[in-house]
């Protein structure tokens, strides 16, 4: 959903299906029902606040900033949903930290002979608080992962995005650190079909003996997200 003219009073909005949305009304089987909605602010950069302060760039934000075309595919939209949080006086959030043993900087590495998995740990911490409070500390995450090149290991996709093969996956979190942060555990395996055809279409312009992508973890309370490069390399 978007705004498609908001220069005047009469404020004009796009609404528009996901693929995935569309794919359960084509069904016609009665599973098409929405019983829960997102609203992010994607655009909006805050620095305006900073500089002109609450009230004047609060303004400069509903009226200068220009709003994305609402967007079909699910991976693509909504990446900084805005939350309804329990406690309004909350003015600090969790971040999200992703560690695992082949991560150097952002960058997860795998190859195609003897590291073909990679345990992944996510938790959450919070700087400037003693804890996080219940209404932001995740109990399960969406992990998406591009299907031709990584799967979840033990765990079943909730749904594949047709064209992009973004699959998602839910993670539970098993416990919580100290700062009642969630803690969580996965592990992603290279996908069993990647071939030297694989290689040839969707290695990298220049190394075609190496696939790089992106794997995205985000909390389903608490709306953080992290995104990290994984890649991939024909070991021969």
């Amino acid at each position: 959903m978007a705004f498609l003219d908001h220069s005047t009073n009469n404020i004009i909005i796009d609404a528009v299906l996901t693929d995935t949305g569309r794919k359960m009304l084509a069904d016609n089987q009665g599973r098409f029902k929405i019983a829960f909605f997102s609203l992010a602010d994607d655009e909006v950069d805050y620095t305006i606040i900073e500089k002109f302060g609450r009230a004047v760039g609060k303004e400069k934000i509903s009226k200068n900033t220009p709003i994305f075309e609402a967007q079909t595919k699910g991976s693509l939209a909504l990446k900084n949903r805005l939350l309804t949080l329990p406690d309004p006086t909350i003015i600090r959030l969790p971040s999200l930290t992703i560690t695992a043993t082949n991560l150097v900087g952002n960058l997860l590495s795998f190859n195609t002979t003897t590291k073909t998995e990679n345990k992944i740990v996510l938790e959450q911490t919070i700087t400037g608080e003693v804890s996080i409070p219940d209404g932001v500390s995740d109990t399960t995450f969406t992990v998406n992962v591009p299907d031709r090149f990584l799967s979840v290991v033990g765990r079943t996709e909730i749904s594949v995005e047709t064209t992009t093969r973004i699959a998602s996956y839910v993670v539970t979190r098993s416990e919580t650190n100290t700062q009642n942060g969630a803690l969580a555990e996965l592990k992603l395996k290279i996908q069993p079909g990647i071939d030297d055809t694989i290689f040839s279409i969707y290695g990298n312009s220049d190394n075609k003996n190496k696939i790089t992508s992106v794997v995205s973890v985000i909390g389903d309370q608490s709306g953080i997200r992290n995104d990290f490069e994984f890649s991939i390399e024909r070991t021969i």
